[in-house]
């Protein structure tokens, strides 16, 4: 009589692990379901910007909007305005010559960080750089940058021009690279609502 009472013990048992496996692989499935549902979503948000509902973040931005926007920085031209004063020092040619290089190697990695932010390790994210991440990533690189001047006479005049400068271009390039983007995402968002209007 026992063996009769664990066999139905058994296959209760059998039958309701059966029932708990199989829903707990419709619930798996479905959470690995929503999740691609999300990850399309934020895809297709990336890519297409008619999907907006408002402006795009430097979080929401990608290899073409960062393209764009180092393009409209012009770093030659900036720092021919910047080492202006330069063309008028006692030894020109060299003191200039040392002025756009310490700017312009600042400018273009300034610029690069402005437009495209930075990749937080803790959470993943990118996220907009301050003035100070700037130094802390590109100013630190001044002495480095204008090493080929260190013994460039009038010693150590030319170096120190070209570092005070390759600072001056650390500053300018991060800013115009932050001004570059924010008018990318403006111009894209103003467009957008253009379309939308003219759709209605």
């Amino acid at each position: 009589m026992s063996s009769i009472y664990a066999e139905s013990s058994n296959v209760y048992w059998k039958n309701r692990q059966k029932k708990q496996s199989k829903w707990l692989t419709c619930i798996t499935g479905a959470v690995i379901a929503l999740i691609a549902i999300l990850g399309v979503v934020h895809t297709q948000n990336k890519r297409n910007p008619n999907n907006l509902i408002q402006r795009r973040s430097l979080q929401q931005t990608n290899e073409s909007h960062w393209i764009e926007c180092e393009a409209r920085v012009k770093s030659r031209q900036e720092c021919t305005d910047i080492c202006q004063p330069e063309r008028n020092s006692i030894q020109r040619k060299t003191m200039h010559q040392s002025c756009i290089h310490g700017c312009q190697q600042a400018h273009v990695a300034s610029t690069a960080l402005g437009c495209r932010g930075k990749v937080d390790g803790n959470s993943n994210h990118r996220q907009h750089v301050t003035e100070e991440d700037v130094f802390q990533d590109v100013g630190v690189l001044a002495h480095e940058h204008c090493s080929k001047y260190q013994s460039v006479d009038p010693k150590p005049d030319v170096f120190a021009t070209c570092r005070k400068y390759h600072r001056a271009g650390t500053k300018q390039g991060w800013r115009s690279g932050v001004a570059a983007m924010n008018a990318v995402l403006d111009e894209e968002w103003e467009s957008i609502k253009t379309e939308r209007s003219v759709g209605q």
